[in-house]
């Protein structure tokens, strides 16, 4: 079966990691529900707490499209995670299709990719701008605390893109190991360092208990890595499997030629 798998065809690779990604995505939403989820129900209960004590519940002005919680915590929840899933699948394709003159097997791409977009994508914008559960924040800054995450994203994406190519130009040009990494390292982490200084703080103040606060945002990060994680291995492994079944597939159906011994 495996065999019949052509990952030198760009489309099965795309599909593959797409349908991989969903799978990733639906495990992801497994730990949320488990985890992360009884987190935001408490953000939910404290604000609604709050909001009584004031005597200011939200009522509604008739014109709010309401989502009802159940739904939220159920089919809208593992819908949402299976579409990032595929959506992280596609970017792991491509970027995987573009480090094919990168030295070592697909294994070694695609875990190459999968790191790079994992430290992008999720683990640095995290370290700056880390989420918060729902009723926790300011509603008012919502599209500029969105702003400034996918801007973190941009310029990690660019500073782990340049690491990875002076990485593979020292490479090429004969650095020892211990070398080539010492300085791929520091320098990536200068990059890091200047960008999270120059990055505007966050523009929310934090009204909730940290601990809830903290726990949600940590349950969050590994429930993501756990998705970046599966996809990344399930690409991988199946990948590399796959051309290891049709090179064997090749070299059992080749003909075999008797030698007849020269007189």
């Amino acid at each position: 079966m495996l065999a019949r798998l052509d990952f030198t065809r760009p489309r099965t690779i795309v599909a593959a990691a797409v349908l991989i990604g969903m799978l990733a995505g639906l495990c992801g939403a497994i730990f949320a529900t488990v985890v992360t989820e009884p987190r935001v129900d408490d953000a939910i209960a404290l604000e609604d707490q709050r909001a009584a004590e004031h005597g200011n519940a939200d009522t509604g002005d008739g014109n709010e499209v309401r989502v009802d919680r159940s739904d939220q915590k159920g089919p809208g929840l593992f819908l949402a995670y299976a579409l990032a899933g595929a959506a992280f699948g596609l970017i792991l394709a491509v970027t995987t299709l573009s480090l094919r003159t990168t030295t070592g097997g697909p294994f070694r791409r695609v875990v190459l990719s999968g790191m790079i977009l994992a430290g992008a994508i999720t683990v640095t914008p995290w370290l700056k701008y880390p989420p918060n559960p729902p009723a926790v924040g300011d509603p008012d800054t919502v599209v500029e605390r969105e702003r400034y995450y996918v801007l973190a994203i941009i310029l990690a994406a660019l500073l782990l893109a340049a690491s990875a190519h002076l990485s593979a130009r020292l490479r090429r040009a004969g650095w020892p190991d211990h070398r080539r990494v010492s300085v791929v390292v520091l320098v990536a982490l200068l990059g890091f360092a200047v960008m999270g200084a120059a990055l505007p703080p966050n523009p929310d103040a934090i009204t909730a208990p940290a601990n809830l606060v903290w726990q949600f945002r940590i349950d969050s990060l590994m429930g993501n890595l756990l998705v970046w994680t599966l996809l990344t291995l399930g690409l991988g492994v199946l990948w590399t499997e796959s051309a290891r079944a049709r090179a064997a597939a090749a070299q059992n159906s080749m003909p075999f030629k008797a030698e007849i011994p020269a007189s």
